[in-house]
């Protein structure tokens, strides 16, 4: 909130930002608790794609910092990149005509994949399967 001063009768307001004390900012362990387990190096498989016109490595960026990882080659990454994976997932659409005669009722038929199949090969930490399943439960 800005302070108010009144110097020689002209009104003075003071709008710096107050910046908050460590108490008073989000647990700071579970923050820190959060990171390391993003950071932990777990070990994954991109899947081959059938499809020609696709390169055989995906690319991932993480706060700008590249993580190339070869189709059917286990890698070892940090499991930050594995969220990236998860969350790459695409929509794909079917047109059906229930009825012949009514061509121009249609319905749209949504099909949700990831967009890069993967397989996690090893994980060390317990909490990791769970939580790979939660990413992966999320809506597309």
């Amino acid at each position: 909130m800005a302070k108010k001063q009144v110097v020689a009768g002209i009104e003075i307001l003071d709008d710096t930002p107050t910046i908050d004390p460590v108490s008073q900012v989000a647990d700071l362990r579970e923050l820190a608790a959060s990171e390391v387990f993003m950071n932990e190096m777990v070990e994954v498989m991109v899947h081959s794609s059938t499809d020609e016109n696709q390169a055989p490595h995906v690319i991932l960026n993480c706060n700008g910092t590249n993580q190339p990882i070869l189709r059917g080659v286990p890698t070892r990454v940090r499991r930050k990149y594995v969220e990236i994976l998860a969350r790459m997932k695409e929509t794909k659409y079917s047109q059906v005509t229930r009825n012949p005669a009514a061509p121009d009722q249609i319905d749209m038929i949504a099909r949700h994949g990831l967009a890069y199949p993967f397989e996690m090969l090893s994980d060390e930490n317990p909490r990791g399967r769970a939580w790979l399943s939660n990413v992966l439960a999320e809506p597309a």
